[in-house]
């Protein structure tokens, strides 16, 4: 597994930081890895685990988890009493939403009365950067990302 800074670390923080200001998640059961998808790429991830006891008050009684790869964007499903999710549903448009869009999505999970119309959230994201940080220019020469996922991954440097 690849050592710290992982090329997403800035991304993942940026959205972990904005739900934990809004008391919306379990920090300690949420993080990021990067790691081989069976030989094909290196699959950057995201696992958010939402505030435990909002989310029972929401009706999810094993919870609820937002999931991010470079692949399928943002996800979300509620848990299951095996730690597995029972469903996966798109959380968010694009591949970047900045972090007060998964705000956004992650407030209508926990609000209770769910509706699966209620998301995926429409997104707004920060403009690409200029400039890739090196761990993303690392993935993007092994091809494990695109430029305009470096691109927009680098706007939270």
């Amino acid at each position: 597994m690849p050592t710290r800074p992982l090329p997403h670390d800035p991304y993942a923080n940026a959205v972990m930081d904005a739900l934990e200001a809004k008391g919306l998640i379990d920090r300690d059961d949420s993080w990021a890895e990067y790691n081989d998808d069976n030989g094909e790429i290196m699959l950057m991830e995201i696992a958010i685990t939402l505030d435990a006891n909002r989310a029972e008050k929401a009706g999810w009684t094993h919870g609820a988890l937002l999931k991010w790869n470079q692949i399928r964007g943002w996800e979300w499903g509620p848990g299951t009493d095996g730690a597995l999710l029972q469903y996966v549903q798109r959380l968010a448009t694009g591949p970047v939403p900045d972090p007060d869009s998964i705000v956004r999505g992650a407030r209508r999970i926990l609000a209770g009365a769910f509706d699966a119309g209620m998301l995926p959230v429409t997104s707004t994201h920060r403009p690409p950067a200029q400039t890739i940080t090196p761990p993303l220019q690392k993935a993007l020469a092994d091809g494990d990302i695109g430029l305009d996922m470096a691109q927009h991954l680098s706007a939270y440097a």
